[in-house]
């Protein structure tokens, strides 16, 4: 069993197929800075239950310095957040699969984006508790 705040590669969302399925029959909402992506899948058997990815596009960050530390401020904050939504989807025998995509001009500070994305998580634990109740 995994440590409570890792981000291992057991649960990054990595497979060019759950990605395609997440982007055409997944959900999405938008909570400024990210447009975030997720997927329910029902389980017997969990083997991890939420599975997180995150995208900072090339058009709006051309150099990759930028978006690479984007995508390592909001890793680090999912991280340390992520244990409650986890031992909710564990408790319900569910699979999340979670996609953010950062849509900010800016390169907003650790500090902002914290409780921005405490919210997103708020909010997907929310949608996935009245998805099935």
């Amino acid at each position: 069993m995994t440590k409570p705040f890792s981000l291992s590669k057991s649960e990054r969302l990595k497979s060019k197929k759950d990605i395609d399925t997440l982007f055409l029959s997944g959900k999405a909402f938008f909570v400024f800075p990210f447009k975030v992506f997720y997927r329910l899948i029902e389980n017997e058997v969990v083997t991890e239950p939420l599975l997180f990815g995150i995208t900072v596009p090339k058009k709006i960050f051309r150099r990759a310095v930028d978006r690479n530390s984007i995508k390592r401020k909001v890793r680090e904050i999912y991280r340390v957040n992520k244990p409650e939504l986890k031992k909710s989807l564990s408790e319900q025998h569910k699979t999340l699969h979670l996609m953010l995509v950062y849509v900010d001009k800016t390169n907003m500070p650790s500090k902002e984006m914290e409780p921005l994305l405490i919210n997103v998580l708020k909010k997907v634990q929310l949608k996935c508790t009245e998805t099935f109740i």
